[in-house]
């Protein structure tokens, strides 16, 4: 064998083959469908605050499309809202259905083109499993690793509609401006995040997220006909 070879073979052998990246702010795939939302509650463009989150493109139906996020988005004002995506394609949205308790809401806006919507899970994930946290943070979109957890019970949380999920590098959390992204599972949204609890020293602390399973439930009881059923094809 030459020196070459060997040399070669050595890489080969020496270059780890890793799994995908804990932390990454690449924004492309199935990540394309992720959006910015603000809420511009001193008015469009106008001088003044905006609240701005996370939010996930889920469902198309012809020209218009249904993107879920936070509803603690809207709590303060609501006024114009906007659904940003990152090549470029903005909509305008309106509130389809909305759920303080339950931090949920669904909007709808003009369809973006060229962008695949991320469907539905059709079951909440379970302990342990490995999942993608996204969110746009104040900046930028970022993506985490993390492990499906407990979430930190409190009084007043709706039985059984929270999944946790610890980030793998020193339980990372969301920060603000993640508010409303999702929780992703083989390339399906297991679950809408809002925060986080725990403190730092806390070995509980993690991402607190809305359940598919209670998404679909709520999004079957507030959608039409027509739109839940265009969101269980995506789902299957």
């Amino acid at each position: 064998m030459s020196q070459l070879v060997m040399l070669l073979t050595a890489l080969v052998l020496s270059t780890p083959v890793g799994p995908t990246e804990v932390v990454s702010y690449q924004q492309d795939g199935s990540r394309t469908a992720a959006a910015r939302i603000k809420n511009w509650i001193s008015g469009y463009r106008k001088p003044g605050p905006a609240v701005t989150g996370s939010g996930t493109l889920t469902a198309i139906d012809g020209k218009a499309g249904m993107v879920i996020t936070a509803a603690h988005l809207f709590e303060e004002k609501i006024g114009p809202i906007t659904v940003e995506f990152k090549d470029g394609q903005v909509s305008g949205a309106r509130i389809l259905a909305i759920d303080y308790k339950l931090d949920i809401a669904a909007l709808w806006i003009y369809a973006p083109k060229d962008i695949e919507p991320v469907p539905i899970a059709l079951h909440a994930p379970s302990i342990g499993q490995q999942v993608e946290i996204w969110g746009y943070g104040p900046k930028r979109f970022r993506s985490f690793q993390a492990k499906v957890s407990n979430p930190i019970a409190q009084s007043g949380d709706i039985p059984r509609a929270l999944v946790g999920a610890q980030g793998v590098q020193d339980k990372q959390v969301t920060i603000p401006g993640d508010s409303g992204g999702p929780i992703i599972s083989q390339g399906k949204l297991v679950a809408v995040h809002w925060g986080y609890r725990g403190s730092e020293k806390d070995p509980r602390r993690c991402v607190h997220a809305l359940s598919c399973d209670m998404l679909r439930t709520w999004l079957k009881a507030e959608l039409s006909p027509k739109i839940w059923q265009r969101c269980l094809a995506m789902a299957n």
